[in-house]
């Protein structure tokens, strides 16, 4: 995952933010994992915070780098009591990569990521789509059964006796329930970071996402539907943004 992490910021985050150079500039990820984008960003002269939630990955991140470049925090985003005066007041770039639909309270959290932001800062944000055919992260199951697209929207009730009679772990579909509960939907995160101030800078609707490169070999491709709303919204495996405060 550190290697995969590491890819990722160097051919895809890098790319979307455009920057030439990060010598004293600030980062922060949230939900950061083992830091491989963080690690990226620290060798090229970033000053580089990392939240993360899992006390394993986080014990992970300390392990995989060099902690004198890069700060690890371990903590609830959307608890700033526990991290903030741990990290600076503002950042230059801040990224939220597959991160934002497990979050229950989404607004608070981009608001957050608003006011953290530095003028002119910029946040790199990915996710899978309500209504895209893997938007219930079903694809991690060890059952074949279970990684069918558009699983997750079946109603509660049903996809949970599935997963049941998948004979999948308690906590498994407890994490599966709730993915399914927090997703939201390209209109809405679109409306939600107009509403809060966010200008768009670039955004991009993928078919077969930019990581598929480094995980499966496949060539990323954008979503040749994207300009029919409804359409866009089912077939969309991932959308890419950076907005800017």
């Amino acid at each position: 995952m550190f290697n995969e992490q590491l890819w990722y910021a160097e051919n895809v985050i890098h790319e979307y933010f455009g920057a030439p150079d990060y010598t004293g500039k600030s980062v922060f990820e949230i939900g950061c994992a083992e830091g491989g984008g963080l690690h990226f960003f620290a060798e090229r002269g970033a000053r580089c915070y990392g939240l993360e939630y899992s006390p394993g990955r986080y014990q992970n991140s300390l392990e995989m780098n060099d902690t004198q470049k890069v700060t690890f925090l371990l903590g609830d985003f959307l608890n700033p009591e526990m991290y903030k005066d741990k990290i600076p007041d503002s950042f230059d770039y801040i990224i939220l990569r597959d991160v934002i639909e497990h979050l229950q309270d989404k607004r608070f959290a981009l608001q957050t990521i608003y006011d953290l932001l530095a003028k002119g800062g910029k946040l790199f944000l990915s996710f899978p789509p309500k209504y895209s055919p893997f938007a219930g992260h079903q694809q991690v199951m060890l059952n074949k059964l279970g990684r069918l697209p558009y699983l997750h929207l079946l109603p509660t009730p049903i996809y949970k006796l599935y997963l049941i009679l998948l004979s999948q772990p308690a906590k498994s579909i407890e994490g599966l329930i709730s993915v399914k509960n927090l997703r939201i939907s390209l209109c809405k995160m679109e409306k939600l970071l107009r509403e809060i101030g966010f200008l768009t800078e670039k955004k991009d609707y993928f078919l077969v996402r930019p990581c598929y490169e480094k995980r499966f070999g496949w060539k990323r491709m954008k979503n040749p539907f994207s300009g029919i709303p409804l359409v866009r919204e089912v077939t969309t495996m991932g959308a890419l943004y950076v907005v800017c405060k």
